[in-house]
């Protein structure tokens, strides 16, 4: 990472003097991919809040050769006290197989002694399905870390290095993945305004320019959790109830982060940011304070109101997600929301100078995989004839069963999605630029999402042998769809 010349604000350097502890913050990923959300930002500021323990970020990169080093001192992974993995994505199991064995550090757990550091594994993936990655680290957390992010960092000084494994499974939400209980239950954080929220967040400026809008802005989380319950979401599933800031707070972490992070610009994160009760109000603040803002995907259900906000602010494009192109469909899977209303929806954002629309679909929410596709395509042609002056882009993700979600059983024939995919190529208009997920890491993603122990000899071969698609075929002995079927599908 540091050939890139990489300048940051708000890096936090620590006194060696001072350090007693090193703790080597892992995001098994792109740097852009990492600094593009908010756990690395938040989890860096919560990790450092000791003034004896010194955390670092290390990110995955494909490119450079050698062992994976930190961004603020050029690290190894082997020279920290302990290693924090936050997985965000399955597929980044491989990754981080990837950087312990660039690093020399055993990959199975017993095969490593106290002269190695410790492994602790966390995020939303891990929280739901922990079972592929149990043999390889010692420690997984559950649930939201503020929560305990003091009682943790006490453990850790109280240990003395000689008792660390014992001291921080102590503090709730952790658990030996030697262990493991079978039902656990995340930590939750009752009250966001309580939390210490960082507003001199780390971001750079200059020396990358990949993702750079997002990258140069500041990270606002208005609300967690969802009251929609879509079955086959995973964070509106564990991380429940719906949560929000108050009002007073958000204008506060606006003022505060707009000086000590440099920026006007402001990502609103949320699960459902648009419903947050008070969002009208939070985005006049906004405008009047003269900032610029983006929003995740918004409801359809959101109001001409919130729209005409928008139009004030100068933002002219907007993201969708309708998932179906079928009523019947969709209200199945728990998304109450109508293709009239949906025309609606669009025919208004229109009118409000929106320039760009995305739409998110999910193929895979029916047994009848090709009505699916051609209802797709039907709802596009109508979507680009209503509204002619829109730019639409569209993108199509297979279905991806996630534990702890309703769909988790559900059998997903990605055989047939690989024909949904053909026709959607073939059908969507011209006009309309398409993005398809490709089905065979859909395929390999659903195995990891609920797949077992079973699955650690095979990613580590994987991971030896550069994890590439071929890499899964040959280790699995099967094409990663065939596979699936065969051993996940009831």
């Amino acid at each position: 990472m540091r050939k890139i010349r990489l300048k940051e604000i708000n890096v936090i350097q620590k006194s060696i003097h001072d350090t007693q502890w090193r703790i080597g913050l892992v995001y098994p990923n792109s740097y852009s991919i990492g600094m593009s959300g908010l756990t690395v930002k938040f989890l860096y500021h919560l990790l450092n809040q000791h003034r004896n323990i010194y955390t670092e970020r290390v990110f995955f990169s494909a490119d450079l050769p050698g062992p994976p080093r930190s961004i603020e001192t050029g690290k190894t992974l082997t020279q920290f006290d302990l290693l924090a993995f936050s997985f965000q994505f399955e597929l980044d199991y491989i990754n981080a197989l990837k950087m312990l064995l660039r690093s020399n550090i055993p990959v199975y757990s017993r095969d490593r002694t106290s002269d190695h550091p410790l492994l602790i594994a966390g995020g939303p993936t891990v929280t739901t399905n922990p079972e592929p990655l149990l043999d390889v680290v010692d420690v997984i957390f559950s649930g939201e870390f503020e929560v305990i992010s003091k009682k943790f960092l006490e453990a850790i000084i109280t240990s003395k290095h000689s008792n660390i494994l014992e001291e921080i499974l102590s503090v709730p939400g952790f658990y030996s993945s030697h262990e493991p209980v079978t039902q656990i239950t995340p930590l939750i954080t009752s009250n966001l305004n309580d939390v210490n929220y960082p507003t001199a967040q780390v971001r750079p400026i200059s020396g990358w320019r990949d993702r750079k809008g997002v990258l140069d802005g500041y990270f606002l989380q208005v609300s967690r959790g969802c009251v929609h319950g879509c079955h086959f979401c995973l964070i509106g599933k564990i991380f429940r109830p719906k949560r929000e800031r108050s009002l007073i707070n958000l204008f506060e972490l606006i003022d505060n982060g707009a000086k000590e992070t440099e920026t006007n610009f402001f990502s609103l994160i949320g699960s459902s940011t648009a419903d947050y009760s008070q969002i009208i109000d939070l985005l006049k603040y906004l405008i009047e304070k003269e900032h610029k803002f983006s929003l995740p995907s918004i409801r359809i259900d959101s109001g001409i109101e919130l729209l005409e906000q928008i139009r004030r602010s100068g933002l002219r494009s907007l993201s969708i997600a309708p998932e179906s192109a079928s009523d019947d469909v969709r209200f199945k899977v728990g998304k109450k929301i109508t293709n009239s209303q949906v025309y609606d929806f669009v025919k208004k954002a229109e009118q409000n100078q929106i320039q760009e629309l995305k739409i998110y679909f999910i193929l895979g929410l029916s047994s009848n995989l090709v009505s699916e596709s051609h209802e797709i395509i039907n709802f596009l042609h109508n979507l680009a004839e209503l509204c002619s002056s829109l730019r639409l882009n569209v993108s199509v993700t297979p279905l991806i069963p996630k534990r702890g979600t309703k769909l988790e059983n559900l059998c997903v024939n990605y055989r047939e999605i690989q024909a949904g995919f053909r026709a959607l190529k073939e059908g969507i208009p011209r006009s309309i630029r398409q993005k398809m997920f490709p089905v065979h890491w859909a395929a390999v993603q659903a195995i990891l999402s609920i797949g077992g122990r079973e699955l650690t000899p095979i990613m580590i071969n994987i991971a030896e042998n550069g994890g590439s698609y071929q890499s899964w075929k040959k280790n699995l002995d099967a094409e990663p769809i065939d596979y699936y079927l065969k051993h996940y599908c009831f």
